[in-house]
């Protein structure tokens, strides 16, 4: 029996086992054969190639960049709800292979987002985190597009801002404005390319665009080279009971409440095609049973 077929028999024993919600594969397994009702999701081969351009080359330090990378992807694939539980991944590195299995839920960053969903609607912080990937991912129109979203708390949010412009969202209908629906998302993305923020109520209706935040976030502390929209959001995250899900026009989406920065994720080309690929895999089939 080849290793990779031995690993791959093993890897699928324990999801079955565990129950695990997902298999990653690495882009080398992908032409194995795997017989197994779990999801099975192969890693672009844009992910190995970026970790092995910068891998330490020692063994130990090798290993450990690869396990925290199968955790990162466990996490956004966690948060845009393609993953609802422990994952088993494949590792196929230059000097070893070898099987991780891990529960994104005892992450720090899906702690930090339960945290957030005592304050606003586990459904609403979800939907805009979505939506910031699909920002992060895809920008709009051809162009990278940063913005921020101030979730909860609105009728103070409001209280502590004004309007760059006429708000885009005042007088329509509720159901038009709510961010847990996708067919509203085309119209939240258009506008995204105003200055200022969104302001979404606890219940996700989208209260106004292109708002300004009078705070003051000179006691706010983060990190070197982040802009005022950063410091506006985490500081409007301490006088309010609000949570702020902000998206830098480079990809990055940041997560701020009680001023403090408590979920960062870096998703890159690879990592939209990853979990996608995942809710594809999760997807009803459409043939006939």
């Amino acid at each position: 029996m080849r290793i990779e077929e031995a690993i791959i028999r093993s890897a699928v024993d324990i999801a079955e086992r565990i129950q695990a919600s997902a298999i990653l594969l690495p882009d080398s397994y992908a032409s194995e054969e795997i017989e197994t009702h779990i999801p099975v999701v192969v890693l672009p081969k844009q992910a190995s190639d970026l970790l092995y351009q910068t891998m330490p080359s020692h063994t130990s330090r090798e290993k450990t960049v690869l396990q925290e990378h199968i955790q990162k992807l466990a996490v956004v694939g966690y948060l845009e709800g393609a993953i609802s539980g422990s994952i088993v991944g494949v590792i196929d590195a230059p000097n070893f292979d070898s099987i991780v299995v891990y529960d994104p839920r005892e992450s720090h960053a899906v702690r930090s987002m339960q945290e957030c969903e005592r304050i606003v609607d586990s459904d609403v912080f979800r939907a805009v985190m979505s939506l910031a990937l699909e920002f992060a991912l895809e920008g709009r129109e051809g162009r990278h597009v940063g913005t921020a979203f101030i979730i909860g708390d609105e009728e103070n949010v409001l209280e502590r801002s004004h309007q760059l412009l006429l708000n885009p969202f005042q007088g329509h209908a509720r159901h038009t404005r709510l961010i847990t629906d996708r067919d509203n998302w085309e119209t939240i993305k258009e506008f995204a390319q105003l200055d200022g923020v969104f302001v979404v109520s606890g219940e996700g209706v989208v209260c106004a665009s292109g708002r300004y935040l009078d705070v003051d976030a000179r006691s706010v502390s983060i990190l070197q080279g982040l802009g005022g929209r950063h410091a506006a959001s985490a500081a409007i995250t301490a006088e309010t009971d609000a949570v702020a899900v902000v998206v830098s026009a480079s990809g990055v989406i940041r997560v701020y409440q009680d001023k403090e920065q408590i979920i960062v994720i870096e998703p890159g080309e690879w990592v939209g095609r990853f979990y996608r690929n995942i809710l594809e895999s999760n997807a009803p089939s459409q043939s006939p049973p």
